[in-house]
């Protein structure tokens, strides 16, 4: 039985071996302002207390909305944000009043290690919803975050100078990149 069984796991282990990885890039991060959009209130907060299905949380600063100075964010026990009691962080939630409910998955949540980050990602956050609704204004802002901005600020420049591109080759209806970036001043 064995020396039927040796060329068949021959053959899978080859076959196996010869099915493609998956793409060679990552993913861009969604876009910041598809993720503003989704957003009732934007806030850096500090996380009080950790319990299951549910984050204390305290204001420091809101920036979008008006969240009362304490509250709780609901989040799901099975993909929880990387937070712990402690952490400052920019939150994008969702809903009219507490608890609120986590706009950004568990991997975009925006953890800030220092005041240093907590300023930057404030300006960035505040400059993102000024613009909203502005495609050029937004490239803009995307393209100063690619130039001077730490790692996560550029890949988030680029995820979202890729967004406005799409958008505006999807509404003109062409899909040469070159017509959508030319529009909105995005340069390939």
């Amino acid at each position: 039985m064995r020396p039927r069984l040796a060329p068949v796991l021959l053959v899978l282990a080859c076959a196996a071996g010869a099915q493609p990885i998956g793409h060679p890039l990552p993913p861009l991060p969604r876009a910041f302002h598809a993720r503003l959009a989704a957003a009732d209130v934007v806030a850096v907060l500090r996380v009080e207390r950790v319990d299951e299905g549910r984050l204390a949380v305290r204001l420091e600063q809101a920036l979008l909305g008006a969240p009362p100075a304490a509250f709780e964010v609901k989040r799901s026990p099975l993909r929880p944000p990387p937070l712990a009691t402690g952490d400052r962080a920019l939150l994008l939630l969702r809903g009219e009043r507490p608890p609120y409910v986590l706009a950004d998955e568990p991997s975009e949540v925006i953890r800030l290690a220092d005041d240093a980050m907590a300023t930057r990602w404030s300006e960035a956050a505040s400059g993102a919803l000024a613009a909203r609704g502005d495609p050029a204004a937004l490239a803009a802002l995307y393209a100063d975050w690619i130039e001077r901005g730490p790692a996560s600020l550029r890949d988030l420049g680029a995820a979202g100078r890729e967004a406005l591109r799409r958008d505006e080759m999807r509404l003109r209806g062409t899909s040469r990149a070159s017509d959508g970036a030319a529009r909105i001043g995005v340069a390939e």
